[in-house]
């Protein structure tokens, strides 16, 4: 059998970044004497030894929600051997990354890849620092380094009974050159005190406190507000301002104009590649800010304006005819990407086949906290605080708009209030160092209204796939089609080309448009979330007509002997398939699949990882889901995940992720919907763009399978699959089969 499959269809996005990665930290030797800190001594950029003896790790990620403040420090406590009690946090500066050539690996925030990444790069950087205290201490006891070991923050010598704190040796050991990687001793797995181990994320109880600063908390001396509002047509453009009404309003307001234009890309570009091809522009409209003395009163005066806006070309622009134009687009001539054996002629000559139309919605990503960022600009610096997904690119924003020296513009990266893939694209960045130019030595706040937020955020494409599928005459699956036409995004064909099952005849075909004005953004699942359960519900459409089992149907197509001979990485994708079958045997057995459920009931089930490409490393999870339907409501009884995470640093925190990954699911699935008349966005606030209530989250139920593997992705996983199992319950307790999201055809109760 003869195999096409285009290779760039798989490498995109964040997924192939990978490729990317580098170690540097054993090459920087110590770090110079600028790196020594008056309130402590930083060594090879991710530890700082403080004065009392405890220690500070650096986290060059964003912290929303994920728990990296906990599960990064786990890592290097874990080879630096120290008192998990005597731990602190600081969050990375990029301009600091920047001038030390990226010591930190990795850092942001999306696709789930922080542990993947840091788990190697941070366990060295511990354990060297580790090598280096215990070097200083040999030196300053006169003893050979064999003699000591390490606990508590001290390095001890047990055959004298002498210890000291690393706060003793830290001066010394920064002037040592660290080992070579090959060298580094590093803690035995049955030794670990802190990988592996359920330990209580840091944020927890100073959230339910109120005890965290966001983003959205900060609060500087003579500090202004702004409100925003950029054109409400997509495209639009600024054509006047009536200010009469602002004469005598309280709060001093200003106006501020902010002139649309290219902000970036919303995710990293690897050097050398299309950024057309990785990641789409992220782009501003025309905007209005208003400054006064408080957000409120700025909010009242910018609504109060009289502001005329040209709507350009899309003001007639709707969701509707934009989902007939890519229904059209996904049944004519689009690029193949995956090829095998001939489908036109299966499907022409096959006694049983089905085609069906699929329909994925403009989706918000909606954190609950409003985009917002503060900044002070003044005459040859710049300082700035936000709680950013991308936190280099949003230093890059303030660099050039402002124009001082990268070392003179200070990101203060904040936790955030959710993130989701929102906060990625650093077009609020972008606005607040604007709004600060003409604010010149005013600290100036600019927060997004929640309406704002909605109407103006970056989007998963609106997209539509149409299948066709044929059984041979024993019944088998043999014909696959998949034709996909999205709206605007960064290329995401790997939804449809990274399906874990193979067919003898075989077409997947992708293409973008990219004329339409939408922009778009990353959202928790990022492409998978859009086309897995699609995937899943047209096949499970295919189990029906050939009256299969799913479970029996998905373990006959996990079958080695099926992936072609020559596809690429076909030893990986033979090991995929190895993975993922044994997590569907685990999760059918443990749910007890071959009981069938009470009429009314339904029961679905998904397996897939969420890879981007062959040999990119993800988790690998199936999804069980237990529905009653009655009447014309669904109630949601169930969900099970099991996973395979590799190497796991916080069991407690991987289930709270899943668990928020399936109630993310949820929402998606029952609510989420963007909607565009006139070429705006018509949802405004949580009462018509909803998200699930806590009465309607179902038993959920997570099962870690063990493993030895690096460390995989969990913060998004649920998500895809969890949508993919529900459809197919939905079906199975006969109910409507789910072609489009959200699901209007039943309410969740």
């Amino acid at each position: 059998m003869s195999v096409s499959v285009n290779r760039r269809a798989f490498l995109l996005g964040t997924g192939a970044l990978a490729g990317a990665v580098v170690f540097p930290i054993t090459s920087s030797g110590a770090q110079p004497s600028s790196a020594l800190k008056a309130e402590g001594i930083e060594i090879l950029s991710w530890i700082v030894i403080n004065p009392d003896n405890t220690v500070t790790y650096t986290i060059p990620q964003t912290e929303v929600g994920q728990g990296v403040t906990t599960t990064i420090p786990q890592m290097l406590a874990e080879e630096l051997d120290s008192d998990w009690e005597k731990t602190n946090v600081a969050f990375y500066d990029p301009a600091i990354s920047k001038a030390r050539g990226t010591p930190y690996v990795w850092t942001t925030t999306l696709g789930s890849l922080s542990a993947h990444y840091l788990f190697a790069p941070s366990r060295l950087a511990a354990a060297q620092v580790r090598a280096m205290l215990i070097e200083s201490a040999a030196a300053r006891l006169s003893v050979p380094a064999e003699e000591l070991t390490t606990s508590g923050n001290q390095v001890h010598h047990g055959k004298s009974g002498r210890a000291l704190r690393y706060a003793d040796v830290a001066a010394a050991a920064v002037k040592l050159t660290p080992p070579p990687a090959e060298k580094v001793v590093y803690r035995s797995v049955a030794d670990r005190r802190f990988i592996g181990k359920p330990i209580a994320p840091r944020s927890t109880v100073p959230a339910t406190r109120g005890e965290i600063v966001y983003g959205i908390d900060v609060d500087l001396p003579g500090m202004r507000y702004a409100a925003v509002q950029q054109s409400p047509v997509f495209g639009g453009n600024l054509v006047r301002i009536k200010d009469e009404a602002l004469k005598g309003l309280p709060g001093h307001p200003v106006i501020v104009k902010i002139k649309g234009g290219f902000v970036g890309y919303n995710s990293p570009v690897p050097d050398g590649e299309d950024p057309d091809l990785w990641a789409a522009a992220v782009n501003i409209d025309d905007t209005v800010a208003v400054v006064a003395d408080s957000w409120w009163e700025a909010k009242s005066a910018l609504e109060s304006l009289e502001i005329e806006w040209d709507g350009g070309p899309h003001a007639a622009l709707t969701s509707e005819t934009l989902k007939s134009s890519l229904s059209k687009q996904a049944g004519g001539e689009l690029p193949v990407l995956v090829e095998t054996g001939d489908v036109a002629k299966r499907m022409k000559e096959a006694a049983r086949s089905l085609t069906a139309e699929y329909v994925f919605p403009f989706m918000d990503p909606a954190p609950l906290e409003p985009l917002n960022c503060t900044v002070l600009i003044e005459k040859t610096k710049a300082t700035v605080w936000a709680g950013s997904q991308y936190a280099d690119d949003a230093h890059r924003i303030a660099t050039e708009l402002t124009g001082a020296a990268p070392e003179n513009v200070k990101f203060n990266l904040m936790q955030c209030g959710g993130g989701f893939g929102r906060r990625v694209q650093n077009d609020f960045v972008y606005q607040a160092v604007q709004v600060g130019k003409a604010m010149l030595g005013t600290p100036v706040k600019v927060l997004w209204s929640r309406e704002e937020c909605i109407k103006r955020s970056t989007y998963t494409p609106l997209t539509v796939v149409k299948f066709a599928g044929a059984l041979d005459d024993d019944g088998n699956i043999d014909t696959w089609s998949c034709r996909i036409a999205s709206a605007q995004a960064a290329l995401q064909s790997y939804g449809g080309t990274h399906f874990p099952f193979f067919f003898p005849n075989m077409q997947i075909a992708y293409q973008r448009d990219k004329t339409t004005p939408i922009p778009f953004g990353w959202m928790r699942g990022v492409g998978l979330t859009q086309h897995l359960w699609m995937n899943f519900g047209f096949l499970d459409e295919l189990a029906v007509l050939a009256d299969k089992d799913s479970v029996d149907l998905y373990r006959a197509l996990l079958d080695p002997s099926l992936i072609p001979k020559g596809l690429e990485n076909y030893n990986i994708a033979v090991a995929r398939s190895q993975t993922l079958r044994r997590v569907l045997d685990a999760a059918a057995e443990k749910a007890g699949w071959g009981e069938r459920a009470k009429t009314g009931s339904g029961r679905g089930i998904a397996v897939s990882d969420t890879a981007y490409y062959l040999g990119y490393e993800s988790s690998s999870k199936a999804a069980v889901v237990d529905v009653t339907i009655k009447d014309a409501s669904v109630r949601v009884n169930k969900v099970a995940i099991t996973i395979d995470a590799g190497t796991i640093i916080n069991p407690d925190i991987v289930r709270q992720q899943l668990e928020g990954c399936i109630s993310y699911a949820l929402t998606n699935a029952f609510y989420s919907e963007i909607t565009v008349e006139d070429g705006q966005v018509q949802q405004n606030n949580f009462y018509d763009y909803p998200i699930l209530r806590i009465g309607q989250v179902p038993e959920i139920e997570i099962n870690l399978l063990p493993s030895d593997g690096s460390p995989q992705s969990v913060g998004e996983d649920a998500v895809p699959i969890t949508i993919a199992a529900l459809v197919n319950a939905i079906a199975d307790a006969g109910g409507p089969r789910i072609r489009s999201l959200p699901i209007k055809e039943l309410t969740l109760v």
